[in-house]
């Protein structure tokens, strides 16, 4: 069976079209640069800096600084923490508090981590507290007395020894 011509030149011309459209689709930039969001916009990878407190699964680095944010905190001393915590599957998730010397503004930033709720989540809270042999690890640090409602409440946990000790 013999194919007419004008259908020959209507296939190829599909397939070059579709070709062209995946090329343009995929783009140019490196994988892992930007991450899509839910919303459709890209973020910027994360660059870690050496003020950040970083939580690899309980595994604290940078707990000095914690511990100085902590008293800042229990001494009305205006002052404000970057804690990143990566989840198990490496993406890092960047909690930002600011304490104005009278209330924690707190911002929890998901939108890198792939299995996660990708948004922002803002609030003001008045106090953290400390949780000793609670569910989730040995030592807690959550936000308390907020403005409003969030499963994650946590800033820092860890297995081992009270840093109020």
């Amino acid at each position: 069976m013999e194919f007419p011509k004008g259908m020959i030149w209507l296939v190829r011309k599909s397939i070059m079209a579709g070709l062209f459209l995946l090329f343009c689709v995929g783009g140019c930039e490196e994988p892992g640069d930007q991450v899509e969001t839910e919303a459709g916009k890209q973020v910027g990878a994360y660059e870690p800096v050496e003020t950040d407190v970083v939580n690899t699964h309980g595994n604290i680095e940078n707990m000095e600084r914690f511990v100085e944010f902590f008293k800042n905190v229990r001494d009305d001393v205006e002052d404000r923490i970057r804690i990143v915590t990566y989840t198990e599957e490496g993406d890092p998730i960047l909690h930002d508090i600011e304490y104005d010397g009278d209330v924690l503004h707190s911002v929890r930033d998901s939108r890198r981590d792939t299995f996660g709720r990708g948004e922002i989540v803002e609030m003001s809270c008045e106090n953290i507290k400390y949780i000793q042999n609670g569910k989730v690890a040995d030592n807690m640090y959550k936000l308390a007395d907020c403005d409003r409602k969030d499963p994650d409440d946590s800033v820092l946990w860890f297995e081992g020894t009270d840093l109020n000790s």
